[in-house]
């Protein structure tokens, strides 16, 4: 065989597990949010939205809990809906379609779905700092707005992976130009 073979069968290979991590992903997520949603102190919940661990006063209602976990979930569909994209890509790329339009159209799918997830969950993380403080005797409500690393990292990562794709696409319609001209 030769070393293009073998590249190309270890692409199949890697894109197929990748296809199923993904479907995995898709899977055991939600219930996993909507347990830790469910089972997190209130110490856990205030410090995943930039506020200081002691900060809520008194025990959650079940509505805060489930109207925070229902905002939350928020930037978590899009996070799902681009983990779709991610294994319909992966799943051309085990098929061998690598170089397609299909495959070039789910990888921006997905970075533009990553992108808008991290973007939300900026909104999303401002309004569950008012949510899980809400019932604290005013003055000590809480509003909290913040951006970590970790996301604009990912923001980042989301627009590489869509500028990569867009260039890929215009090396296809070259490609296909070129084609044309012979």
């Amino acid at each position: 065989m030769s070393p293009a073979d073998l590249n190309s069968q270890r692409l199949q290979r890697v894109s197929r597990f990748l296809t199923q991590a993904c479907l995995v992903l898709i899977v055991v997520l939600p219930p996993v949010y909507a347990w830790f949603w469910v089972t997190a102190s209130p110490d856990q919940l205030a410090t995943r939205v930039n506020l200081p661990a002691n900060v809520i006063q008194g025990p959650l209602m079940v509505w805060q809990r489930v109207v925070g976990g229902l905002i939350s979930a928020v930037p978590l569909g899009l996070f799902l809906a681009g983990l779709w994209q991610a294994r319909k890509c992966f799943d051309l790329f085990a098929g061998g379609q690598v170089f397609t339009l299909n495959a070039v159209g789910a990888l921006k799918r997905f970075a533009i779905l990553a992108a808008a997830s991290f973007a939300s969950s900026l909104v999303v993380s401002t309004a569950l700092s008012t949510l899980l403080t809400i019932r604290n005797v005013p003055g000590t409500r809480q509003i909290s707005i913040g951006l970590s690393t970790d996301q604009v990292f990912a923001l980042f990562f989301a627009g590489m992976v869509w500028l990569m794709a867009a260039v890929i696409a215009q090396g296809l319609h070259l490609a296909e130009e070129n084609a044309n001209f012979v």
